[in-house]
């Protein structure tokens, strides 16, 4: 519930916890500093979904890394990855 994710995200933010495992509903509206690196383990199946994940890290002309497994069931969102990486 919202209490939950406020909790978590607050601990995340702090350091009390340093790693944070979440769904597409952390890509939007979370801006946590010094994030370095994002990691998905499931394609989004949107390029808009994509950049929101990714866009997590590097805020406020900071660098970061975002990492993306792509399964063979995910080869079709691979084309739309590639463009958005060029």
């Amino acid at each position: 519930d919202q209490l939950d994710r406020i909790s978590t995200i607050s601990d995340f933010r702090s350091g009390v916890a340093n790693v944070m495992i979440a769904t597409s509903v952390a890509a939007r509206g979370l801006d946590v500093k010094n994030l370095v690196l994002v990691i998905n383990y499931e394609a989004p199946n949107h390029i808009e979904d994509y950049v929101h994940r990714v866009g997590r890290t590097g805020r406020a002309g900071r660098k970061g890394t975002a990492i993306t497994f792509v399964s063979p069931d995910e080869e079709r969102y691979a084309p739309s990855l590639v463009k958005a990486l060029t």
